[in-house]
């Protein structure tokens, strides 16, 4: 697994990381230790992780997991959005649709894309912060949180001297050792106007350009530490299944000259292009199969792939249907 440092932490991290996403909801507790352990066993030791992932139940599965190796692993979790709280019956329907799902695989996008929890976005306020961090201590069945990252806040949130005091409170009890961003690039802006915010997370495919415009505001690309989220998400895999599938499999024909081939081109291409395009930094993607894991892991060993961010740059969105509006 090739590693990289993290000035924040002071320390080298896996260029992948492990999203914790699933855990828990999508995948069951003795399954999400397997693949925890899975990862670990072959050089990720970055875990994102947040209140809400797992339907609630992520934080405490990672927990268990970091015992007798916490030192060894780096987690990142987050604060700004809300835990839920599930009745019996929504734990039942979590339970049917794990069975289903590791029955039937392929339904997962078709049957159940929209039975996802909504995730509400808290308001930020200033005395939450602490306490928001101690329960994700209680959970995590830690003593500290290497990254601490504000979710989606607003620029102005970003400036509001009493949060930024209550971030650097925690920050010098010894809860966090280091503050991060996750959001969109106007709220970056405004955060990184304070040096206290170490690390700056966004999502990023070759259908969300943000790192293009996160990397021409100030403070210059070498002064910060990108940590880029969602390289399959917003329909990205999708999207591009379909580009390389359609014109008579012109593009498809095009990446095979880069030594792509079915039946993992899609995957390979994003997870390529999202190292290509943050060869500094981390990125973070939710795994719950071995399958996907001995991918990402065998990505993260090789050097990145600049020559891969240019041909979908140049070739792939450049294509007439690239242009076009998806279908799905």
């Amino acid at each position: 697994m090739r590693t990289v440092v993290c000035p924040g932490l002071g320390r080298d991290v896996s260029v992948l990381g492990f999203g914790c996403a699933s855990l828990g909801s999508r995948v069951s507790e003795a399954q999400s230790r397997r693949v925890l352990d899975y990862a670990f066993e072959r050089g990720v030791n970055w875990f994102d992780v947040a209140p809400p992932h797992g339907d609630g139940e992520a934080e405490t599965i990672l927990g268990h997991f970091l015992s007798g190796r916490r030192d060894r692993a780096v987690v990142s979790t987050r604060i700004g959005v809300a835990r839920p709280s599930l009745s019996p019956v929504m734990h039942f329907i979590g339970a049917i649709k794990r069975s289903a799902l590791n029955a039937f695989p392929g339904i997962s996008a078709l049957a159940f894309g929209r039975m996802k929890l909504i995730r509400q976005r808290e308001p930020l306020r200033a005395e939450s912060i602490e306490p928001s961090v101690v329960e994700s201590l209680r959970r995590l069945q830690t003593d500290y949180i290497d990254v601490l990252a504000l979710q989606d806040p607003t620029p102005e949130d970003c400036g509001n001297p009493a949060i930024l005091a209550a971030l650097q409170h925690v920050v010098d009890k010894g809860y966090v050792r280091c503050l991060s961003i996750i959001g969109d690039p106007d709220a970056i802006e405004a955060a990184r106007a304070h040096p206290i915010f170490a690390i700056v997370q966004f999502r990023s495919n070759p259908f969300h350009r943000t790192v293009e415009r996160v990397r021409s505001t100030p403070p210059s690309a070498a002064e910060a530490f990108f940590v880029l989220q969602s390289a399959f998400g917003g329909g990205a895999y999708e999207r591009l299944s379909h580009l390389l599938v359609g014109d008579g499999g012109r593009l498809a024909s095009l990446a095979s000259q880069l030594a792509y081939g079915p039946p993992f081109m899609a995957s390979e291409i994003l997870i390529d292009y999202a190292f290509g395009n943050n060869p500094k930094g981390v990125v973070v993607v939710a795994m719950s199969q071995p399958a996907h894991i001995e991918l990402n892991c065998a990505r993260a060993s090789r050097a990145p792939r600049t020559d891969v961010v240019e041909f979908v740059n140049k070739t792939v969105l450049a294509s007439p249907a690239a242009k076009m509006p998806p279908h799905f």
